[in-house]
């Protein structure tokens, strides 16, 4: 009788503690969520060709001037992400912060469709007021 029930504990306590893990094993993995600069992710990603379709991933670059839509009535926002050697043309669909503009550099989240057009679901702009050198 006692072994039963010491088999019973055992197993769940591997149950919760490997459920455990698994969440913190989650939360911890996605704060290390790094971000591609456009010209590695335009070198990387679009040779792969529907390889990167089904990735979500991050990229970092810059908002290049005279390239920004925006249409109101579907809330959607298309602009280029450029670095030194590539472009990247982006489409995001919500609330755009009050920050961006041209020449910002910008962290887009989302996936690269079939026509090669990245499909951002988040927009992080970069608050300069937090990262430029304070002027005494």
């Amino acid at each position: 009788m006692k072994t039963k029930t010491i088999v019973k504990v055992l197993v769940g306590v591997i149950v919760i503690g490997g459920g455990l893990g698994y969440f913190m094993f989650q939360a911890i993995q996605s704060s290390w969520s790094y971000y591609y600069l456009v010209d590695d992710f335009v070198e990387d990603f679009t040779a792969k060709g529907p390889a990167a379709e089904v990735s979500s991933l991050r990229v970092f670059g810059e908002v290049k001037p005279d390239s920004v839509t925006r249409d109101l009535e579907k809330t959607l926002l298309t602009f280029t992400l450029a670095g030194s050697k590539n472009e990247l043309p982006v489409q995001y669909k919500g609330s755009v912060p009050d920050n961006f503009t041209e020449g910002r550099n910008v962290v887009v989240q989302g996936r690269l469709d079939k026509t090669g057009v990245f499909q951002a679901k988040t927009l992080m702009t970069k608050c300069e007021s937090k990262y430029s050198a304070k002027d005494e």
